[in-house]
């Protein structure tokens, strides 16, 4: 077949294909270029006067103060602010960014508009490693500044368009309570009727006083402490469907154009550059889901295998092994796990590390960098399997979580699930190559 008729003919059926599938998939939405979802006009939402940062965002109570328990110190630069409920390598992190900010007598100032939680309006909840979890991802507009603690001027400022934030939180599930299956355990111990007086008492930490009677309740009362906070930007859904769907369409034209040109009959080059394209898009397709199946076979040789754990666990180590003094903030990314190989006491584990720098130099604008690393982490086999613990005090302080420390039956906090003579469920790494 001629050139020209063969591109006019691999044209015409590449994107009737694409746009027959694009009419299903896509959904088309002009408000977006709309006026007052400029740049100009989100500015102006972003820089209205609020009380809080998540003031007037119509979401859930809970979800809006999980994140503004975090927003509110960086805001201030006040360590002061943070809740008593954090992750101990995460509260590292922020006490430090927060040193990091008043070195440079400056503060981080996030501000949200147009707030649409992922999932609507809702935790995304499940449990492992005897911890239940939840994550709450807030779709948004932001402007992220630094500003001077001394005249308010803005010396940096970051706009999102479309940006996320990400909240991550856990609890401890005691064992005898993991013996029921549920998706959530402690819900209904949010609120108590107060044993004295009868009133209704909210349950918000391990001691609360009934402000009725004055009654002091101690309670088994779990509270959510964070893990992990994140702002990032990210292309919408639609978008990514849509490169998608222009990647596929040039496929299909390439290899049907092709296959016009060198096979003389219409109809058997047709079919033969739809299959040349399928055989395409599988042989991209399949390596992704296979690399997937490996990663679920891999995690599954491991005993009670948490990635949030691990994650937080490389964190640690990073923060305990990074010496510079610009670091504002860090985060580990994937977790591509590589090989597992075990021995009758230990689990060790080769695994790429992706993750990102943020850099604060004095007197400069902050710059991200991401890094990749190699690493070989080890721990015990069956962390379960536990050495026998010295005496526990109750008075002691958790030093993960910062609860008074009631040791549960298997002398683990019971808020927190660490372990505080022997945490052998604990990842350390062995060698970075």
């Amino acid at each position: 077949m001629d050139l020209s008729v063969a591109l006019i003919i691999a044209a015409s059926f590449a994107i009737l294909c694409t746009f027959h599938i694009g009419k299903r998939i896509l959904t088309i939405d002009f408000s977006e270029y709309s006026s007052k979802n400029s740049k100009k006009a989100k500015l102006e939402r972003l820089l209205v006067k609020k009380g809080t940062p998540l003031q007037n965002s119509k979401i859930r109570r809970d979800i809006r103060k999980a994140f503004e328990r975090i927003l509110i110190p960086l805001g201030n630069a006040d360590q002061d602010l943070l809740p008593a409920r954090m992750d101990l390598a995460f509260r590292n992190k922020i006490v430090s960014q927060i040193n990091r900010l008043n070195r440079n007598k400056l503060c981080r100032r996030i501000y949200v508009t147009d707030v649409v939680p992922v999932p609507k309006n809702d935790f995304e909840t499940w449990n492992d490693d005897g911890r239940e979890w939840r994550e709450s991802v807030l779709k948004c507009s932001t402007l992220e500044r630094f500003e001077s603690t001394e005249d308010n001027k803005v010396q940096h400022e970051i706009y999102r368009k479309n940006s996320y934030l990400r909240i991550l939180q856990s609890r401890h599930v005691r064992r005898t309570d993991q013996k029921e299956k549920k998706k959530s355990y402690y819900n209904d111990m949010l609120s108590i009727t107060c044993p004295s007086c009868g009133a209704g008492v909210k349950l918000d930490s391990q001691q609360v006083t009934c402000e009725y009677c004055g009654a002091v309740i101690k309670n088994e009362f779990y509270d959510w402490q964070t893990e992990s906070f994140e702002i990032y930007e990210a292309i919408s859904t639609n978008l990514k469907s849509f490169l998608q769907l222009l990647v596929s369409g040039s496929i299909l034209f390439l290899c049907v154009f092709l296959c016009l040109y060198l096979i003389e009959d219409t109809e058997i080059s047709l079919a033969a550059g739809v299959g040349a394209a399928v055989l395409t898009f599988g042989g991209i397709i399949t390596p992704i889901i296979c690399g997937k199946i490996k990663q679920e076979k891999l995690a599954g040789k491991i005993v009670r295998y948490s990635e949030n754990y691990l994650r937080a666990c490389l964190n640690e180590h990073f923060w305990e092994n990074e010496n510079d003094k610009d670091l504002l903030d860090f985060s580990v990314g994937t977790i591509k796990l590589l090989k597992v190989a075990h021995t009758e006491e230990t689990t060790t584990v080769t695994a790429d590390i992706f993750g990102t720098k943020t850099f604060l130099p004095e007197n400069q604008k902050p710059y991200t960098e991401k890094f990749k690393k190699r690493l070989i982490i080890q721990r015990a086999r069956y962390p379960e399997k536990r050495k026998a613990d010295g005496e526990f005090f109750a008075e002691k302080d958790c030093p993960s979580c910062g609860a008074n420390f009631m040791p549960d039956e298997n002398h683990c906090c019971s808020f927190c699930g660490y372990g505080l003579q022997v945490n052998n469920a604990k990842w350390i790494v062995k060698k970075n190559q």
